[in-house]
């Protein structure tokens, strides 16, 4: 199979998986490919004999195909929970040198990493695994360079620990191939701080730790206000806060400017209203914020690279 032809990512799924863990990996890879963010993008999902591979909590998934190494896609990645010492066979260990050769990325989440040091593959490399086995990982592994990071990349190889940091490694795999818009729409749809469920609040399940109580109410402000947007002096004004404080802390909390960030937001709105109705383009620019449909049409496509009528239901 050319290169060219490789799906984006392929999933080996190996029995005891945890459904958190696939869903986490897979979920962003789907609002990437709804959103039509790169054409052709696809991904598909291995067994080792093709057969169908039970998870930690019984539900069975049937698989596309066998895994073969040969074709292992650009980015294969290793989804595996408990048992995992049963499942590092010598066989295995061997499709997975081999797989390493025809693949760009090699992806370990959860427990699989142990897959991919019994392979030798992790040799002086930096790795994590699942925070229940990194003691025994590092003494098995000495070769190894052992990390309590949430997620790492060393070489062609990215590794992380459980089903949170799988969805963290995703979100930054996701930035660097299809850029920080497509990482910021999956986040917004799947991160949310359960201590502030607020409907309003979109995106603050970004926010790392205790987020400043001001940054909470600028965001609720931003939110409040796409259709008539503020300058960023009234959301600090609204929020009870200095402008130069507002940036400070968008950026130290966000890693964007406010400005940013609050365009994101209508953008994401108008990708929505397009998706899910079927409002002509000139209503939906308005109710986001654009004085006109070619305006929302051109920074739809200047931050996604691809026009909003590719995906709006009036096309259909």
């Amino acid at each position: 199979m050319p290169p060219d032809s490789l799906p984006e990512f392929q999933f080996l799924v190996f029995d005891g998986f945890s459904n958190m863990v696939l869903a986490n990996a897979m979920e962003p890879l789907r609002d990437v490919k709804m959103r039509a963010i790169s054409t052709g993008f696809g991904w598909t999902v291995t067994t080792l004999d093709g057969g169908q591979v039970t998870s930690s909590s019984g539900l069975q998934i049937s698989p596309d195909r066998a895994f073969d190494p040969e074709n292992p896609g650009k980015r294969l990645m290793l989804v595996a929970g408990y048992h995992v010492r049963d499942l590092a066979t010598p066989a295995l260990a061997a499709a997975l040198r081999k797989a390493a050769r025809n693949a760009e990325q090699i992806i370990a989440v959860d427990s699989a990493t142990w897959l991919l040091a019994s392979a030798g593959l992790l040799d002086g490399q930096k790795a994590t695994i699942h925070w229940q086995e990194l003691d025994e990982f590092a003494e098995t592994f000495p070769e190894i360079e052992v990390s309590t990071s949430r997620f790492v990349h060393s070489g062609p190889f990215a590794t992380c620990g459980g089903a949170s940091t799988t969805l963290d490694l995703m979100l930054d795999l996701i930035k660097d191939l299809f850029g920080a818009a497509a990482a910021f729409n999956a986040s917004t749809m799947f991160l949310y701080d359960a201590e502030r469920q607020n409907a309003i609040r979109r995106g603050a399940g970004q926010l790392a730790g205790n987020a400043p109580r001001a940054l909470l109410a600028a965001l609720d402000v931003m939110s409040a206000n796409i259709e008539s947007p503020l300058s960023t002096g009234e959301v600090a004004s609204r929020s009870l806060i200095s402008e130069r404080t507002l940036h400070r802390v968008f950026h130290q909390e966000l890693k964007m400017s406010p400005g940013k960030y609050y365009q994101m937001l209508r953008l994401q709105r108008a990708q929505h209203l397009a998706l899910e109705t079927r409002l002509p383009l000139e209503q939906i620019a308005l109710r986001c914020g654009f004085s006109s449909a070619p305006s929302l049409s051109r920074a739809i496509r200047n931050e996604y690279g691809s026009p909003i009528r590719q995906y709006s239901r009036r096309t259909e």
